[in-house]
């Protein structure tokens, strides 16, 4: 229960901190699911929940998504968008898009999951 208040904590504490510092919109909220899945086994340190902000068309990478593949899926679960973060700053995603996607953040094994409305 410790890890768990010490995580939300942190991962609320970094997205307030990031959106302060941003100046954009409230961060995108993310859920982990792990991509391999262990025995059971806990893991062994809190994991840092990835930061985006979505401005329009604009999706903005904080410091903590260096590595990660960012993915859009439609409604039918078909990727229509792919990247990949290798600097900070601005992810511009295509103006043909529309409605609502599924965003998944894949950072060291494990899978961030999301929405958004374009």
């Amino acid at each position: 229960m410790k890890l768990k208040s010490l995580f939300f904590f942190l991962a609320l504490l970094a997205a307030t901190t990031m959106n302060a510092a941003s100046g954009n919109n409230d961060p995108i909220i993310f859920n982990p699911v792990p991509s391999n899945p262990t025995d059971g086994e806990n893991p062994r340190s809190p994991i840092l929940m990835p930061v985006f902000y979505l401005d329009g068309y604009t999706l903005t990478a904080a410091d903590n998504t260096l590595g990660s593949t960012v993915m859009l899926l439609d409604e039918d679960d078909n990727v229509v968008f792919t990247t990949y973060v290798s600097i900070e700053g601005d992810i511009q995603l295509p103006t043909t898009l529309s409605g609502t996607y599924t965003i998944e953040v894949t950072r060291a094994g494990i899978t961030f999951i999301g929405e958004i409305e374009l």
